[in-house]
């Protein structure tokens, strides 16, 4: 009896070991999710935590304009300085350059791009959803504006009401009316 209860014992503390460790290839918001802006005719930047994406890489990336919507971009290069017209880009940021459409790059504002995700993106009234983590529950997207620039979020439902699982901030370097919140950029 007392091996048995050994026995059970080793095997459930393997088991949860296994169970804390994520899965190979589940998807990591900190790298996996960056900026996207429009630098020039349909060109535009990346930043991006991630360093190892590769050319002709296929992105997708979130307008964040009334209505959302996703656009399909593919990496043309990396480049070690940075392209983004942000001045306040993470330090540990690797910078991109894609290539869209030149009707989808008009008016773009920054966007949230995706990288390294297979599954699918729903637009559902105007806003655009995805299940990135494969949980079961679909992240959103959401733009706001501070006092001279805009926060970027990913949220694990909907927007202000659920867990923020992502944040960026991109400086506009001029005065904008401020709509954020105090859940879309308090740590």
């Amino acid at each position: 009896m007392r091996f048995f209860l050994m026995f059970i014992i080793l095997v459930a503390a393997v088991t949860s070991a296994y169970a804390i460790e994520p899965a190979q290839g589940q998807f990591n918001f900190k790298p996996q999710i960056g900026v996207a802006e429009v630098v020039s005719d349909g060109e535009g930047c990346l930043t991006i935590v991630d360093s190892s994406l590769k050319l002709n890489e296929e992105i997708s990336i979130v307008t964040l304009q009334k209505p959302q919507k996703v656009i399909k971009a593919k990496i043309k290069s990396k480049t070690s300085n940075s392209c983004s017209k942000n001045p306040e880009v993470p330090s540990d940021a690797s910078f991109y350059i894609f290539k869209i459409k030149k009707n989808e790059a008009e008016n773009m504002t920054p966007g949230i791009a995706v990288a390294g995700f297979t599954g699918s993106f729903n637009v559902v009234k105007g806003k655009v959803h995805a299940d990135l983590d494969n949980n079961g529950n679909f992240e959103s997207f959401r733009l706001c504006t501070s006092n001279e620039g805009l926060h970027l979020t990913v949220w694990a439902g909907e927007p202000l009401k659920s867990k923020r699982l992502w944040h960026e901030y991109y400086y506009l370097g001029y005065d904008v009316q401020p709509n954020c919140t105090k859940k879309d950029y308090a740590e």
